[in-house]
């Protein structure tokens, strides 16, 4: 089994990262939480290689953007609390689910969308190369553990993937999910925020937590 590697910290590792999602592939790499397994989310054929990658179901991916106004094309009327909570924490651990302006391929088309700025500058300059969005799911097989460095992912995927990206041991918390609606922060996944931060975050906003 041959797989195509790189470090995130060579330049010319960016660039192949940049080529390879522009290309239409799809890559692994590494985030500010667990390793991500991603390409270009606009594109309906990556979304379904990475739906048969992981071996899920269908379901709605997030997104990671590469600066806050990304999110605000996508978000359709992103209220005061969706912005509070972009200020917050990003770039960080939260994915933050709203209404979206139109469906695209990797939520499947649905009018809703989860979205995040990572942690991880080097990431985040690719993400901002590509277009300013990257698919941004969980490197595992459905069922299985994040992928916390990468010879986990390529013990997963082999030569499934284009080109694995190593960022050194990573934690094992994904993001912590919320989903805003109206002036209500629902959590659907506890991550990497604790549930008492987003709490303290709705009793300055005037929001609260489910």
């Amino acid at each position: 089994m041959s797989v195509l590697r790189c470090n995130i910290t060579d330049e010319d590792c960016i660039l192949k990262m940049v080529n390879v999602i522009k290309g239409g592939g799809v890559v692994v790499y590494p985030t500010d939480t667990v390793y991500g397994l991603g390409g270009d989310p606009f594109d309906i054929n990556v979304v379904n290689r990475i739906t048969h990658l992981k071996g899920r179901r269908i379901n709605p991916y997030p997104v990671l953007v590469g600066d806050k106004l990304y999110a605000f094309k996508l978000y359709e009327e992103p209220g005061g609390i969706v912005v509070g909570l972009t200020d917050s924490f990003w770039p960080g651990a939260l994915t933050i689910i709203n209404k979206s302006r139109t469906g695209i391929p990797a939520s499947f088309f649905q009018r809703k969308i989860g979205l995040r700025m990572p942690g991880n500058k080097k990431l985040l300059e690719v993400i901002n190369l590509v277009g300013g969005f990257l698919i941004g799911t969980s490197a595992n097989i459905s069922s299985y553990p994040p992928a916390s460095n990468v010879s986990m992912a390529v013990d997963y995927f082999e030569d499934d993937v284009d080109l694995y990206v190593d960022g050194g041991e990573l934690g094992y918390k994904s993001s912590t999910v919320v989903e805003v609606i109206d002036r209500k922060v629902i959590i659907k996944r506890i991550g990497v925020i604790p549930r008492n931060v987003l709490e303290s975050f709705c009793d300055l906003n005037r929001c609260i937590v489910i």
